[in-house]
């Protein structure tokens, strides 16, 4: 078997792998309580408002939970509460566009299921992120996450230059390591209901 070869059957078992993963951990969320939900994201909220990153950060880019994620809201409230900006990205085509919101904002349904930003919300560079939520179905203490599968985090984080990167889950997401591909980008911080990594 000649190198090219190798790479290719290696990244097809990693493709496989973060699929079974990916599986595993939607069906493991979805079954827990939504009380279970709140208490936890309350835990990764304390420690998220505890970090210096966030607080002196002026623009806080989150995403609007669905279903058993991690609860943003308390996130976005916090920071409008602090006096910063909150975007939210919002998909158009195959990438992510932010835009700023405030509380008083209607989201849209957007691809997917998940709530957006009207188009005609302020736009915002991602270079003028400077603390970034991203989401996770698993995520290593390397800081490499398991997404939905679009790879719309993986194009974005490297845009957020100046911006300290996070992803939240709950403790149980956090696995030894995700079989990561070429294309997968690391956040800086983890955080989780019982821990915060600082990602190696």
């Amino acid at each position: 078997m000649s190198a090219d070869e190798t790479e290719r059957a290696e990244t097809e078992l990693r493709q496989r792998a973060k699929l079974a993963l990916r599986n595993r951990m939607r069906a493991v969320r979805k079954a827990l309580p939504t009380s279970a939900c709140e208490a936890r994201s309350a835990e990764i909220a304390k420690r998220l408002f505890a970090l210096p990153e966030f607080e002196r950060a002026e623009t806080f880019l989150t995403f609007a939970s669905i279903r058993n994620e991690v609860r943003t809201r308390p996130g976005m409230q916090a920071a409008w509460a602090a006096g910063k900006r909150v975007a939210l990205p919002r998909v158009v085509g195959d990438e992510l566009q932010l835009h700023l919101i405030d509380s008083e904002t209607v989201l849209v349904e957007g691809p997917f299921s998940v709530p957006e930003p009207p188009g005609t919300a302020t736009q915002v560079e991602p270079g003028e992120v400077d603390f970034a939520l991203v989401p996770a179905l698993a995520v290593d203490p390397r800081g490499y996450r398991i997404g939905y599968g679009g790879g719309y985090y993986d194009k974005l984080i490297p845009q957020l230059r100046h911006a300290c990167t996070c992803a939240v889950a709950y403790d149980f997401q956090l696995i030894s390591e995700v079989p990561e591909l070429p294309f997968d980008v690391a956040v800086d911080l983890v955080v989780t209901d019982e821990r915060l990594i600082r990602a190696e």
